[in-house]
């Protein structure tokens, strides 16, 4: 239960980036007018991307009631290894060999922070 709010901060944030890119390339190529400003808000994935953000950092500052900041924050960087797990299947991105090591690096950190306690 310690961890819900952190968890949810971490996936909010995660699911932010990607409904904000899903909007950014849902306007039309080319429009300038619907790039600056308001005008991304036109585009409801941003809007939702950026309320998504919103709330990820309510979570955030439940999270910290919680955790010691040296412990919470490195858990953040979990958000990487989900928005490139989204990539892939919402994008179809390709994920090289080298972002995987990457990947992998980071949740053996996140596992060590995570292990010393908090």
């Amino acid at each position: 239960m310690k961890y819900i709010e952190l968890i949810a901060s971490i996936v909010l944030g995660a699911v932010g980036q990607v409904l904000m890119k899903w909007g950014i390339e849902s306007l039309k190529a080319g429009d300038m007018t619907a790039v600056s400003g308001f005008g991304l808000l036109r585009a409801w994935p941003v809007a939702a991307g950026l309320a998504s953000y919103g709330l990820s950092s309510i979570c955030w500052l439940l999270a910290l009631r919680k955790f010691p900041l040296s412990t919470a924050y490195p858990m953040v960087s979990l958000g990487y290894i989900l928005v490139m797990l989204m990539s892939i299947w919402l994008f179809h991105e390709t994920i090289s060999m080298q972002k995987w090591l990457g990947a992998a690096v980071i949740l053996a950190g996140v596992v060590l922070i995570a292990r010393s306690g908090g």
